[in-house]
């Protein structure tokens, strides 16, 4: 049984870590993240590789019990940076509310908020818009269309990549060094459908926020655990 259940767990995680996503230009954002070590005196050598470091599942998202997650953002490369804008969306409902505008630039941050009735508030205002609950999923209109952190929503294209904290200490311009903590990510995103896939045309972090599996794979796990459980009554019936 033991084994059986170990063999459904690594089928599992293999499909999530098989979503990461080649990056043809990937030097550009590894040295922004490079440069965040640098800031804070750290090694190199330490920082994520970009293609390798990958975190995964990134489609879904959910606030932490703090209650808000602050997102900042850490440069922005893209031509289009007048005009994309950075949000958040319900994946049940597609209701969205954005975070940034096309003005927002590098240091800039907001903090969002997702109330028990499921109203979301930036910066403790109120946006008007409800969501089916904490779960979401993150948004940035590029120039040619919205692109979402939920590949199959954009025809199975991966148009952002993760990074998660691991306690190593870095800096992002303009702030303090500190730990960058488990609890934070970057994100980093392509803003083009058919763009040079350099993923660091829109890279910010945030903070207070936990990655859950996409329904389809909590799906997925529990009918390969029911089915190991059949199997395994079976065989001792």
């Amino acid at each position: 049984m033991k084994r059986l259940l170990a063999a459904t767990f690594l089928s599992i995680g293999f499909a999530a870590s098989a979503s990461a996503a080649t990056l043809v230009n990937g030097s550009s954002l590894q040295n922004v993240i490079n440069s965040l070590y640098t800031n804070a005196g750290t090694s190199t050598l330490l920082a994520p590789n970009v293609n390798l470091d990958q975190h995964a599942p990134d489609e879904l998202w959910e606030i932490s019990a703090s209650g808000g997650s602050v997102a900042t953002i850490i440069i922005e490369l893209a031509g289009n940076a007048s005009t994309n804008k950075f949000g958040i969306y319900d994946p049940y409902t597609g209701r969205s509310v954005q975070v940034f505008d096309g003005s927002a630039g590098g240091g800039d941050q907001a903090i969002i908020s997702i109330m028990a009735n499921g109203l979301v508030k930036v910066n403790f205002a109120s946006t008007g818009v409800y969501f089916s609950g904490n779960l979401f999923g993150y948004y940035l209109d590029g120039a040619d269309r919205r692109h979402y952190s939920e590949k199959a929503r954009n025809g199975g294209s991966d148009m952002m990549v993760a990074f998660q904290g691991d306690g190593d200490t870095i800096q992002i311009p303009g702030f303090a060094a500190g730990p960058w903590s488990p609890n934070e990510f970057i994100l980093a995103w392509e803003d083009l459908s058919n763009g040079d896939r350099d993923f660091n045309d829109f890279v910010l972090m945030v903070e207070s926020v936990t990655s859950v599996p996409e329904p389809g794979t909590l799906a997925l796990l529990g009918l390969a655990l029911g089915g190991a459980f059949l199997s395994a009554r079976r065989r001792k019936a």
